[in-house]
């Protein structure tokens, strides 16, 4: 594909283009990967020339164009029961909640915003269909919507490969999907499909698929990422008006509405913090049933334990329980950055292998807990080899023990203070964790650090950029680390 390069007023007119469009954000750090975008778009319509481009798609029937323009910059990138901590909250809590407000109505309503190829929308239905089978009365209706037509078409068909299923247990899989008989592929039972709706939506110029008060549960995970502060609090404030007195909303883990809303209360259900309209002026106050639930203000900071050596080795049926899917840096439009740094090898069969490959490879297949076993002994035996400790970073960061992970992340950066992956690394635990000041911190080491190293383009770390990308990245990070904090971006 021909590279493409854009000229400032280039970049400002298809950059004002998608945001008027579709609230969508370019910063100066986006302009090669929006450059991308628009150069595949080019190969696929046969244009030439940058200019010519611009004007078919801002053109009066430039729509098309223009949606397909969207579909690219917008990479949609999910799977099934994304977020474990949030499943456990919709699972335990909030679906049996919701079922029992609605006994009476024998009526939910729920709204997958931002559904993506539509493996959320889809965990929902499973979530209603362990407790409400297909044989009861009840009016079920989840809405799927997108702006992008691929990731819409994706969730209708349906049909899925085995990275969607990376943490979906085999006894679910073979409940609620059928095999394709050559292989490879599942096809969502007509159980759950009879349940869910696929919408073409636009959230910042449709309006929403439910009326003023009208849903339950409303999910918009990993979407204000794409957005500014000001599109991002208009936003809510349509998701508030949509939501019932108690109904729930669930964001991404990477987002807040800390300085954006102050419509909705912070609550906290078992390890997982979700925010829930609770009007002050209801006339039939909200009865509080939920053990583990209290309201939190919205900064919170968590206390780093100590990693237990006990419960590393209990056997991964004690733990099933902790199981989390791979923590994702917030998706930015074509610059889309791995879930989490999981190294790939090909290990030659020598009986001296070194026993990282191991971990390796477990990180690589997504077995973290014995992933955080093996690089744990590692680490144990030889305290001093820095990429042990990263590696044993990187598996209780992909299980959420964000707090362990901070511990021997640090030692990392100690033992080898040019590791950018693991300054980068510790920046978005401490980031999740609300460590807004300190999270800055790391992603500026990160990004200095890997502007100062030769890294090759194919480190999965990396997924496809250069480094200088990542740096970029990371800057932004930082800023936006700065900004939840109170202070200025820059440093």
């Amino acid at each position: 594909m021909k590279r493409v390069a854009l000229s400032d007023s280039e970049f400002a007119t298809v950059a004002n283009l998608l945001h008027s469009a579709a609230g969508l954000s370019f910063d100066e750090s986006r302009r090669d990967s929006l450059a991308f975008s628009i150069a595949e778009r080019m190969r696929i319509t046969k244009i030439e020339d940058v200019s010519s481009y611009l004007s078919q798609v801002g053109a009066y029937n430039g729509a098309k164009e223009l949606q397909a323009l969207l579909d690219e910059v917008t990479i949609p990138e999910t799977h099934f029961f994304r977020n474990p901590p949030q499943i456990r909250a919709l699972r335990k809590y909030v679906i049996p909640e919701l079922i029992r407000h609605a006994e009476k109505t024998k009526r939910l309503r729920i709204w997958s915003a931002g559904c993506s190829t539509g493996e959320e929308a889809y965990t929902l239905a499973i979530l209603i269909r362990e407790i409400l089978p297909a044989t009861t009365d009840w009016d079920v209706k989840i809405v799927a919507t997108d702006i992008s037509t691929r990731g819409l078409a994706a969730g209708r068909a349906g049909v899925y490969g085995e990275r969607a299923f990376v943490m979906t247990e085999p006894a679910e899989l073979n409940r609620w999907f059928v095999a394709d008989p050559n292989g490879g592929s599942w096809q969502v039972r007509d159980e759950l499909r009879s349940i869910v709706e696929f919408v073409h939506h636009n959230l910042v110029t449709d309006e929403p698929p439910y009326a003023s008060g009208e849903a339950d549960l409303i999910l918009c995970r990993n979407v204000t990422i794409y957005f500014d502060r000001e599109t991002t609090r208009k936003l809510m404030q349509r998701l508030y008006n949509r939501l019932r007195d108690g109904g729930y909303l669930f964001l991404g883990h990477a987002e807040t509405l800390w300085q954006i809303s102050d419509d909705f209360s912070l609550v906290s259900l078992g390890d997982a913090f979700v925010y829930r309209r609770l009007d002050e002026t209801a006339v039939e106050p909200v009865t509080e049933s939920i053990e583990h639930r209290r309201i939190l203000p919205e900064r919170r900071t968590k206390a780093e334990p100590r990693t237990s050596t006990e419960d590393r080795r209990k056997p991964d049926s004690d733990r099933r329980h902790k199981r989390r899917d791979p923590v994702e840096v917030p998706k930015l439009p074509r610059l889309v950055t791995p879930a989490l740094p999981i190294p790939r090898v090909i290990v030659p069969q020598i009986e001296t292998r070194d026993p990282l490959d191991t971990v390796r490879i477990a990180l690589s297949e997504g077995r973290y807990a014995e992933a955080a076993d093996i690089a744990a002994e590692v680490a144990g035996a030889t305290p001093l080899r820095p990429d042990a400790h990263y590696l044993w970073g990187v598996a209780l960061t992909n299980l959420g023990r964000d707090a362990e992970a901070l511990v021997v992340l640090r030692k990392t950066v100690y033992l080898d203070p040019e590791h950018g992956f693991a300054h980068f690394m510790l920046g978005g635990a401490l980031d999740r964790l609300g460590e807004g000041v300190a999270a800055a911190r790391s992603y500026r080491a990160a990004a200095g650090t890997l502007a100062r190293t030769e890294v090759d383009r194919t480190a999965d770390e990396l997924g496809g950029r250069d480094a200088a990308e990542l740096a970029a990245l990371c800057l932004t990070l930082a800023d936006r680390a700065s900004s939840a904090a109170g202070l200025e971006g820059s440093s």
